[in-house]
């Protein structure tokens, strides 16, 4: 979505003036969180109007670079990549400047074509002629020598006004499929919304799949809402209720093209949204960013997500309103909750923080500078903190292909073992900032046999774009949290989530090393039903999924049992409910 004077709703008198106003007297920053409050790194402006953002490693010197497409509704403007110098620093100018330029709106990233280096995707809001003619999407592939290739490799055969796009695994074959968020509110042009099939690395050019509903959609976001092992869709937009399409992929079939959910609290004026897990529980919920500039009060909101089915009115809502324009879920302070940082036009960055599952009211956290924030991105710049200690332990059931990481963002995913045997990278396709990879088939039944292990950070950076052609783009460094706890201490803090459970749950441990560990599930006589790990623990952040299922691979009847951990002396044990 766009800052009032960019479209065709003239600005009221003095509005521009009095933002800009409004954003010289903005509070002083807050630092309830391990996050510098004034940038470390701003680019220099260019009279670029920057809209889309994210961290990849595009020249593959392990060491991440900034990407940003720019132009919004303003202007026909370049996509650019800003290389780390190998330090953490960056230059201030772009080191890779696209060949064409459009009205880029928001951005991807991922290995589309399955070559094992990241390619990105663009989303054009609109045509050479502005308001009133369709963009389209478009992808860059990776050159292999550092950059894109300057010219798209790939656009779509249909013009549509498209604002954002997101990867992801539509029909759980290994690949990362294309969806994107259509329509154009302010000439009233609605569009369905779209997902491109990829087939063997090259995305079909029109799309197999529309929405049935028409609408103003501003932004999309893949999550497995009601936790059936395969990847859900979700879009929010502007006079368009908040839809949810459920994928059914694991039962055989595909996503729903008429909306699974729609929220209540109408009308909605969402501009970004995202889903995480906030309270432990195992299913996401959904954070919308809503925008008061063409109607409402502009809060942010969170809709609470109940044994996978999303509640129709928010169970959150923020004290502060205006022109939401991000969200994303991030746990800054490693305390093992997600927070959400928010953004807003002329406004400071700002983080809500989780306090046992709900979110403060007012934020605990301010950046210094009130830029026309468009994009908040996270990812460890300088490597300070990487730990190539992340470790998933799941079990197939000869039907799921999504899994989720302990963490998100996460740096790469280093190996994947189903049955002992390690996959091929083209076997899976991953998505690093939202934590999940998407398996090619699904593992067969077994019991703690599929295991991801992935690098990570304990100290990840904020990367902001900004529409403000005078101003440039941001940097915010994370000041660094303690190192992992002994291994004592984390057992102690070892959770189990989510409980009660019904299919499956997770333990979560994380902190150092211990020679032996042993992780199990009791029954309420203390007889073993299932071992989860018996041996060494490394360090790192570690979660070991069950699935309800016993030693001979039985479902067990519901009821209470007792998750159990013991290692450095220590023992935990934690209560578990089985619904059913």
């Amino acid at each position: 979505m766009f800052p009032t004077g960019s479209t065709r709703r003239p600005a009221r008198p003095g509005i521009l003036a009095a933002c800009l106003a409004l954003a010289a007297l903005a509070s002083p920053a807050l630092a309830g969180m391990p996050l510098e409050a004034t940038p470390f790194w701003q680019s220099a402006p260019n009279g670029h109007r920057a809209t889309g953002g994210a961290w990849a490693d595009v020249d593959g010197d392990g060491w991440i670079d900034m990407i940003v497409a720019n132009g919004n509704d303003m202007a026909r403007q370049n996509l650019v990549v800003y290389h780390n110098n190998g330090d953490g620093t960056f230059p201030l100018d772009p080191t890779w400047v696209s060949a064409d330029a459009d009205y880029h709106g928001h951005l991807d990233v991922g290995d589309i074509n399955g070559d094992g280096l990241v390619d990105v995707a663009v989303a054009v809001y609109l045509g050479p002629n502005r308001f009133g003619d369709p963009g389209c999407v478009k992808v860059y592939l990776n050159n292999g020598e550092g950059g894109f290739h300057p010219l798209p490799s790939w656009i779509s055969a249909d013009r549509f006004f498209c604002f954002s796009v997101a990867l992801g695994d539509a029909d759980g074959d290994g690949d990362l499929d294309l969806a994107c968020a259509c329509g154009e509110d302010y000439y009233d042009d609605p569009e369905r919304q779209r997902i491109y099939f990829n087939d063997g690395g090259v995305l079909e050019a029109t799309p197999s799949w529309l929405s049935t509903e028409i609408g103003y959609a501003l932004d999309v976001f893949w999550s497995d809402v009601d936790g059936d092992g395969d990847l859900d869709l979700a879009f929010c937009g502007t006079s368009t209720p908040l839809r949810i399409y459920l994928n059914a992929q694991t039962a055989g079939g595909g996503i729903a093209t008429t909306a699974s959910w729609e929220n209540a609290d109408l009308p909605q004026y969402g501009n970004t949204c995202a889903l995480a897990d906030w309270n432990g529980d195992g299913f996401p919920e959904l954070a919308v960013a809503d925008n008061s500039q063409l109607g409402g009060l502009g809060r942010f909101k969170v809709y609470a997500n109940t044994g996978g089915t999303l509640e129709a009115t928010p169970a959150w809502t923020s004290n502060d309103g205006g022109y939401g324009s991000h969200v994303s879920w991030i746990d800054p302070d490693l305390d093992g909750d997600l927070d959400l940082a928010t953004g807003r036009w002329w406004g400071a960055a700002r983080i809500y923080e989780n306090t046992g599952g709900t979110l403060t009211g007012n934020p605990v956290w301010s950046s210094s500078v009130a830029p026309v924030i468009e994009n908040m991105f996270w990812g460890d710049v300088d490597n300070d903190g990487l730990l190539p200690t992340g470790l998933t332990i799941a079990s197939g059931d000869g039907a799921r292909t999504h899994f989720t990481l302990g963490r998100a963002p996460a740096r790469s995913v280093d190996e994947v073992r189903v049955d002992g045997a390690t996959l091929p990278p083209t076997a899976y396709a991953v998505h690093e900032g939202n934590g999940w990879i998407s398996l090619a088939a699904p593992p067969p039944p077994g019991q703690g046999n599929v295991e991801i292990r992935y690098t990570w950070s304990a100290d990840d950076d904020l990367g902001m774009t900004t529409w403000d052609s005078t101003r440039g783009n941001y940097i915010f460094l994370h000041q660094g949290v303690a190192a992992a706890p002994p291994a004592a201490q984390a057992v102690a803090a070892m959770t189990v989530a989510p409980n009660p459970m019904i299919g499956m749950t997770a333990l979560r441990y994380r902190g150092a090393c211990a020679d032996r560990a042993r992780v199990a599930v009791h029954d309420v006589d203390g007889r073993l039903v299932r071992t989860l790990h018996d041996g060494p623990l490394p360090e790192g952040l570690i979660s070991w999924q069950w699935d309800r299922r016993d030693e001979a691979g039985r479902i067990v009847a519901s009821g209470v049992y007792f998750a159990r951990m013991e290692a450095a002396g220590e023992t935990a044990s934690r209560r578990l409910v089985v619904l059913r």
